[in-house]
């Protein structure tokens, strides 16, 4: 009697190394502007900034205790996605693979895209009231609380004296408007009073802003020093040092007119993956003995800690 599970084994390798090359040639090209981590437990803590304030004088006997300041915690929970597709036995024999292939690379598409989709829809409601992170706010608003007086439970409540800051602006893009956002950013403090000390070098926008990026940054995302035609004198664009990225697909990221500038470094800080499980294809039995299936895995979700290192603009 012919052994009928040969073809499983002849399929494992086929779609599990389509769905690994395919999965890594998705890979987020959000990654640029956040960070992941790997986590065993059913939430994650994402911390916003916070400290002890500067140093005080010590008078050469009296210890000075310090005090923390804190800022605010998002609660991550990661959720599970998945996705099976069912492989034939007859369709894998006549095809001599190819459609084993082609199931393990679109599982891997499905995987890859997926989570950038999702990352997607964080920034596009970052102006959403009903999206609110730990601070209680959504990510772009005028009244972000600076600090937080102590937690109730495991949600963080405000502390009224510490006053707010505002990441949410107006302005439509334009050489000016990014420059006036910088400054923005540059008087925003931590928790513990200390300068937040934001390099904002990367401009995020719109698919419908992408050529008027291209022409403030320069082709290849680097800003290029420009002469002002309706200047005299010629000047340098004060921006030379700026990349841009397109955060946006569809109806998904950043629409029309939406803009913002960030801190490469600190949203790769603050700005998180979080995942149970990466994405990964699991092979498993069907009833019927003529079927193979496999499934597209991923337990993962994504959030940001503090709003400070984004200055969003909703003109």
């Amino acid at each position: 009697m012919p052994d009928m599970t040969a073809w499983k084994t002849d399929l494992r390798k086929f779609v599990g190394k389509s769905f690994d090359y395919a999965y890594d040639d998705r890979k987020n090209k959000l990654l640029l502007i956040m960070g992941e981590e790997n986590s065993a437990n059913v939430d994650y803590e994402l911390t916003g900034a916070g400290g002890y304030g500067e140093l005080k004088l010590y008078d050469g006997t009296n210890l000075n205790r310090g005090d923390m300041h804190r800022g605010f915690k998002t609660i991550i929970t990661p959720q599970e996605f998945a996705l099976t597709v069912p492989i034939g036995y007859k369709q894998a024999k006549i095809d001599k693979m190819g459609e084993c292939k082609k199931v393990g690379k679109r599982l891997g598409d499905s995987a890859g895209l997926s989570v950038y989709m999702r990352a997607l829809r964080m920034f596009g409601n970052a102006f959403n009231p009903d999206f609110l992170g730990g601070d209680g706010k959504p990510w772009a608003a005028v009244d972000h609380p600076c600090a937080s007086k102590g937690s109730s439970g495991r949600r963080y409540v405000p502390d009224p004296d510490a006053g707010t800051y505002s990441n949410l602006i107006a302005k439509t893009l334009s050489v000016t408007n990014i420059c006036e956002a910088q400054t923005l950013g540059g008087k925003f403090l931590t928790p513990d009073g200390l300068p937040f000390l934001s390099n904002y070098d990367t401009l995020l926008v719109s698919p419908d802003l992408e050529m008027e990026a291209k022409k403030i940054c320069g082709d290849g995302a680097k800003l290029r020093p420009v002469q002002n035609p309706e200047d005299d004198t010629n000047a340098a664009n004060p921006l030379y040092d700026l990349n841009y990225m397109v955060v946006g697909n569809g109806a998904d990221g950043l629409r029309g007119k939406q803009w913002a500038i960030c801190d490469r470094r600190q949203m790769q800080e603050m700005v998180k993956l979080i995942y149970i499980t990466r994405p990964q294809v699991l092979e498993h039995e069907d009833q019927n003995p003529l079927i193979q299936n496999f499934t597209g895995y991923v337990d993962y979700d994504c959030g940001w800690g503090d709003a400070r290192q984004i200055i969003f603009s909703n003109p």
